[in-house]
């Protein structure tokens, strides 16, 4: 069902979408990473880093939920079965529902720490907005126009940082700074966003049961595997905080940060290449698709690997530098940092791969599996290495669910 018409604006090409993609992506990462500076220049101690990590870790597990791991599926859906007007309907219905499981989840989660129960609770207004920009986004890139995503995560992350930054300086106040951040943002989404997705066609929201059942039915399984994936690191590092406290988790946080660099960049390099995935192994069979699975995934590995190399060796210097001396006595977590963030975005891509071939359940199936790995490991592991801890149960579980990833994609290849 396609709701693109004649005035659609033109596709541009496969190098262009990835290089605005790419750049207005990392350019946004780059401003949230400076609020995680901010917070600590800012504000005495590591406890507002640390509430703000926290409600990152939260919001985390709230945008699993609202973004029910419906971008691949949108923009693989090359025969066009639902309209623009199914996606943003069914966007806010996952909202909705990921805003209750966080009434639910919060709480508990939080316990009686009001600074972590506020700071989150401001935090999921920005994400919110965050969950819903991504579905425009996906029109966006079906329409082939990439551009559009990478010139409004340039606006937005200037925006962030004004809206974040400032409340803060005046008012001293985290929750207060997070609310300004989601604001600007907001701003952003009506101005710039929804005008340029509605140049695809209509895009009115549509709450058709039977198609929202549809697409809930058919990214069930991915959402929660996704939940399951994006929990290995959020889930131990909210363990983490509740175990050792605000300001040890503030100081993690601080490190580790900068090295999302290195999960994001591997997703926004293959993420333009999904549809295109998809084409291949519609038109040209399997076996060209695994050809260009392994091509990516060769490119994603190599991009991560200098990444890796560059940033271990300016790591101490860099981190002093923003944060002070006072993060000297932990920038040894980096280096195993970065390789943590690294396995994630192979992670994440072999997802997508499973997606793409519409193997959902063998995808919830791995990530489950590395999510418990994981739990299980941060006990011990936090115990015997402190920060470092989480680093290594983020890396187990990972590695346990892209060998199980491997094996699958390869199983269905011989399927074919």
């Amino acid at each position: 069902m396609s709701t693109a018409t004649d005035t659609s604006p033109a596709p541009l090409s496969l190098r262009a979408n990835t290089l605005w993609n790419a750049f207005g992506c990392l350019f946004y990462l780059g401003c949230q990473w400076l609020t995680s500076v901010l917070v600590v220049r800012l504000s005495t101690g590591y406890e507002n880093s640390g509430a703000l990590a926290f409600a990152m870790a939260n919001g985390v597990i709230f945008a699993s939920i609202g973004l029910y791991k419906i971008r691949t599926f949108q923009v693989s859906d090359l025969r066009h079965e639902y309209s623009s007007g199914d996606y943003v309907g069914f966007r806010f219905v996952t909202i909705v529902a990921g805003l209750l499981w966080s009434a639910v989840y919060l709480p508990l989660s939080a316990g009686s720490n009001v600074e972590f129960l506020a700071a989150s609770a401001a935090y999921l207004v920005f994400k919110s907005d965050e969950v819903f920009s991504d579905v425009l986004y996906g029109i966006d890139q079906l329409g082939g126009r990439m551009d559009y995503i990478g010139k409004s995560q340039l606006i937005r992350g200037v925006a962030s940082l004004v809206g974040f930054s400032v409340p803060l300086a005046l008012a001293d106040n985290l929750v207060l700074g997070i609310l300004g951040m989601a604001a600007a943002c907001i701003a952003v989404t009506l101005i710039f966003d929804l005008p340029h997705a509605r140049r695809f066609g209509p895009m009115a929201p549509r709450l058709d049961r039977a198609r929202l059942s549809g697409l809930g039915r058919a990214c069930l399984l991915a959402m929660l595997a996704s939940l399951c994936a994006n929990g290995i690191v959020s889930i131990v590092r909210q363990y983490f905080g509740a175990t050792y406290g605000s300001e040890a988790l503030g100081i993690y946080a601080s490190v580790a940060t900068p090295a999302v660099l290195i999960q994001v960049s591997a997703t926004y390099l293959y993420s333009p290449l999904i549809g295109t995935l998809a084409k291949t192994l519609l038109e040209e069979g399997r076996a060209r698709f695994i050809r260009a699975f392994f091509r990516i995934l060769a490119l994603i590995v190599g991009v991560v690997l200098v990444f890796i190399a560059i940033l271990s060796a300016l790591g101490d210097w860099g981190l002093q530098l923003v944060f002070g001396p006072s993060i000297a006595p932990y920038t040894y977590l980096f280096p195993f940092v970065l390789v943590a963030t690294g396995c994630v975005g192979v992670l994440f891509y072999t997802n997508d791969v499973l997606v793409v071939l519409r193997r959902t359940g063998a995808m919830l199936a791995c990530n489950l599996v590395a999510l418990v790995s994981a739990l299980a490991l941060a006990v011990p592991l936090t115990a015997a290495a402190g920060m470092n801890g989480i680093n290594f149960s983020v890396i187990g579980g990972c590695l346990v669910a892209i060998v199980l990833s491997f094996a699958l994609i390869m199983m269905d290849d011989r399927k074919s």
